[in-house]
């Protein structure tokens, strides 16, 4: 039989030696080293993996949006415009709500004073603003603004329109000083009785020129002054009371006190003649008011005379108030008005009588 070498040769070689065993050996060791240290890494990153894939799950399902959104403390404005300011809707995710940050946004905005925010069970997220107060609304180039009552003025906007129809017309107030003094006028008065306002504007009086003048939505009118508008409060008591309804209030200096009189159109004009000083500048009273010369009279209402046929005027003190003469009738009826003004004459002066002396007798 014919051995074939060559076969018993290549069968030789494939078999392994000493020292191809040790080999494998140890690639096969450091293989499953190499495991066991990877096992924990690649455990962990599952374990990542398998949150972010759970997590993003969740964000992604409506599970995780607010399914509770309350606002509160809003009066003038729309639900939808505290929601859109606050960059909360039921669109939002819970967990991803910060009251903190919302709170500034909130407080941010010029129509919203304070704000309040709070993140509470069951995916419910709660509101709560306190507004700047609006007290009117005007327009600067045909562009129209609402006035607050901290003088600051916000751009009317599509959403703000409602409040414009809560608050009056503002025309006038154009300086800076009198935006400000109408401003501060205007935080005594109530909401609602702003509310009953249709028109504020100046209506210059003899006494002062930058009255304002309230027209109301009922049609009745109010004229008050800068610091004299908190009696404005008064206005629906004193308007069910009131029977001619053609009729203006009129505030007075006395803030409890209202009178109802004609309206400054319906009187009878009346020229005034005022104090001026020695440059010719008119004097005004501790009130800001126009010192108005007035004149003595009797109980029907005539003029006392001088000698030259003149009204005796009353004069008026340092404050431009009157300075009546308490004695003036005993004074005029001893003639000493003769002048127009008191002049009262010096005492005469009686004649010293000389002492009789004794003669001597003689």
């Amino acid at each position: 039989m014919e051995i074939d070498q060559e076969k018993i040769i290549a069968e030789l070689e494939k078999q392994p030696t000493g020292v191809d065993e040790m080999l494998e050996e140890r690639q096969i060791s450091r293989s499953n080293e190499m495991m066991s240290t990877a096992r924990p890494v690649l455990f962990a990153w599952a374990m990542v993996l398998s949150v972010f894939l759970i997590a993003g799950s969740y964000f992604l399902s409506s599970f995780s949006r607010i399914r509770s959104l309350s606002v509160s403390g809003n009066n003038y404005l729309p639900q939808s415009y505290v929601e859109r300011v606050s960059g909360i809707s039921y669109d939002s995710r819970y967990f991803l709500v910060f009251p903190a940050t919302t709170k500034k946004r909130l407080e941010s905005d010029p129509m919203i004073a304070t704000a309040r925010v709070v993140a509470l069970k069951n995916h419910a997220v709660q509101i709560e603003i306190t507004e700047n107060q609006p007290i009117g609304y005007r327009y600067h180039d045909d562009q129209a603004f609402i006035l607050m009552a901290d003088s600051s003025e916000v751009q009317l906007t599509s959403e703000l329109m409602p409040v414009i129809a809560r608050v009056p017309y503002i025309n006038g107030f154009y300086e800076e000083q009198q935006t400000h003094l109408l401003a501060r006028a205007f935080e005594l008065i109530a909401p609602d009785i702003i509310e009953d306002m249709a028109e504020v504007t100046q209506y210059p009086m003899d006494y002062d020129d930058e009255t304002i003048e309230i027209r109301m939505r009922d049609g009745m009118v109010f004229f008050a002054g800068y610091f004299t508008t908190e009696s404005v409060n008064q206005y629906r008591e004193l308007a069910s009371k009131l029977t001619n309804r053609d009729n203006c209030f009129f505030a007075t200096q006395n803030e409890r006190v209202v009178v109802a009189k004609s309206c400054p159109w319906d009187e009878p004009e009346v020229v005034y003649d005022y104090w001026t000083d020695e440059e010719g500048n008119i004097i005004r009273n501790r009130w800001g008011d126009k010192a108005i010369k007035h004149y003595y009279q009797d109980a029907t209402g005539g003029y006392y005379l001088d000698e030259s046929g003149n009204w005796i005027i009353i004069p008026i003190d340092a404050g431009g108030n009157d300075n009546k003469d308490p004695d003036f009738l005993d004074h005029y009826i001893l003639g000493y008005y003769a002048t127009g003004t008191l002049v009262i004459p010096e005492p005469e002066e009686t004649p010293e009588i000389p002492e009789e002396t004794e003669q001597p007798a003689g």
